[in-house]
């Protein structure tokens, strides 16, 4: 007879919205406040999210959640964008 273990709970926190992973291609600097890096901006430049499409470091985005933000560091199939409630993880690439 075999016992299932459920995994043991890590303490980690995820899903804060102060928090920066950056797990994967880590900025060269360090991470500026939504204010500067997108805020001051005015709305041109700024392209539409969709998981389908591939985006680069420094991109411009506008979520329908989320709001106006900035790739700060992408890896694969994941991106991480600086929105004015903190940094999120969202696809790109997906077919």
């Amino acid at each position: 007879m075999s016992m299932k273990r459920t995994k043991k709970a890590t303490a980690t926190t995820r899903g804060s919205s102060s928090e920066t992973s950056f797990g994967f291609n880590p900025p060269d600097q360090v991470v500026p406040t939504w204010d500067v890096a997108v805020g001051a901006l005015g709305a041109d430049g700024f392209i539409a999210y969709a998981p389908a499409q591939t985006y680069k470091r420094d991109t411009l985005l506008d979520h329908a959640k989320f709001g106006r933000g900035k790739v700060l560091a992408v890896d694969g199939g994941r991106i991480e964008v600086l929105f004015n409630d903190g940094v999120k993880k969202l696809a790109h690439g997906v077919s």
